[in-house]
């Protein structure tokens, strides 16, 4: 389900981008697709991921895998009938990605229910690295499907994914009803949403390491956003190459972060979580940024690429496997929604905030002084006790 979905979003996203600056040679209105999909993301996060605390996880999957199929049939339809709208493509875009944000915190939610325990941080690691080189195959392969068969029939592609993890998750929905049904009390059902949100936010805050963790991540997830979202330039300005390096310190970011995600599950990783990020996320990331600022030489950027896709995918997956592990199944789709609305937090503005600084200081400056930040927050967190001592294996004293 994970793997046809990944490949269905990628296509969709490559066609949507390329097709809109194609037919109105603007960058404005591929922004404008760009920010009505980050807003429609953020404003339903909240809201949207207390269902996936009220209501059964796996008709969610299969609720979201649905939407989208439509979304997709629906754009395939009009596109081949109407020629290429704009207003269209703004208005579907902002129901399918409302329904993907929903599919991802049901997503990490469900996935601790259908593993033994102790093998959660081997089934994150198989899943985030086989969508990691399926969304990379896929990037190509919606290039492929524009030139070869059209934007409408590339949207066919897509929703003709989503209709088969769909498929999938009926599978999965019908399952739980068979052997495991989830039951929620109506209690709970009739609640106040907000209630429910600020019991969230309390829970989160209460566990002081963890909440360290979501911290640190705000700050790190904003540096690489500052850095890694402009590496078309890094390679052009710094490096002096063409596309085809590019793609290659793509690709060795994409197999360093397959080969990091597969090898949590067989390390002692998630009962050092708190070291384990700060120091391979934190430190490492950091360092393999500052070196790219310092060396611009192109066997240097495919290593340092390939170093933090690694660390990248190694310290995802501990965080991962630690958030479910450590949250409570009653509230882990109000923790993933506080996730999600910190990483938008870290994300989109750390990207206006670099495209600025590269325009002022250049982009190998930009590099180095993202790779010192890191370092210096890196160290900074590695002051905070109860984030450096997380442990993130299931202890029995968390409770909801």
């Amino acid at each position: 389900m994970n793997l046809t979905s990944q490949t269905a979003g990628q296509v969709t996203n490559v066609v949507i981008i390329w097709a809109v600056y194609a037919v109105t040679h603007s960058a404005l209105d591929v922004a404008i697709v760009g920010v009505v999909s980050a807003i429609s993301t953020v404003g339903v996060t909240l809201p949207a991921e207390v269902w996936v605390d009220r209501y059964n996880r796996y008709l969610l999957l299969l609720s979201t895998n649905a939407v989208r199929v439509v979304c997709l049939g629906l754009l395939a339809l009009l596109t081949e009938a109407y020629g290429f709208q704009l207003v269209v493509v703004i208005a579907i875009v902002t129901v399918w990605s409302a329904a993907g944000e929903l599919f991802r915190s049901t997503n990490y939610s469900i996935l601790p229910d259908l593993v033994n325990q102790n093998e959660v941080a081997n089934a994150n690691g198989v899943t985030q690295s086989g969508t990691q080189l399926v969304g990379s195959a896929s990037n190509v392969l919606g290039g492929a499907l524009v030139i070869v068969a059209g934007a409408a029939l590339a949207f066919v592609y897509g929703a003709a994914g989503f209709a088969l993890a769909a498929i999938l998750s009926t599978f999965l929905f019908y399952r739980s009803r068979t052997s495991n049904p989830q039951s929620k009390p109506e209690t709970q059902k009739q609640r106040m949403m907000g209630r429910e949100i600020k019991e969230g936010f309390r829970w989160l805050i209460a566990q002081r390491g963890f909440f360290q963790l979501s911290v640190s991540a705000v700050a790190f997830n904003f540096l690489f956003g500052l850095t890694n979202y402009f590496l078309v330039i890094y390679v052009s300005v710094a490096l002096h190459a063409g596309a085809f390096l590019f793609g290659a310190v793509l690709a060795s970011s994409v197999i360093g972060g397959a080969l990091g995600s597969l090898l949590v599950g067989r390390t002692n990783a998630i009962a050092h979580a708190g070291k384990v990020w700060i120091l391979v996320y934190g430190a490492v990331s950091g360092s393999l940024l500052l070196l790219l600022g310092l060396v611009t030489v192109p066997v240097v950027a495919l290593v340092a690429n390939f170093g933090i896709g690694f660390a990248g995918g190694f310290a995802g997956i501990v965080w991962l496997t630690a958030a479910q592990n450590l949250v409570p199944a009653p509230m882990r789709g109000r923790y993933f929604a506080i996730d999600g609305l910190l990483s938008f937090i870290g994300g989109p503005p750390s990207i206006a905030a670099g495209g600025i600084l590269i325009t002022l200081i250049g982009v190998v400056h930009v590099f180095e002084l993202g790779g010192v930040l890191m370092l210096v927050f890196a160290a900074v967190f590695a002051v905070m006790r109860s984030l450096w001592m997380l442990d993130g294996r299931p202890r029995p004293d968390i409770s909801y």
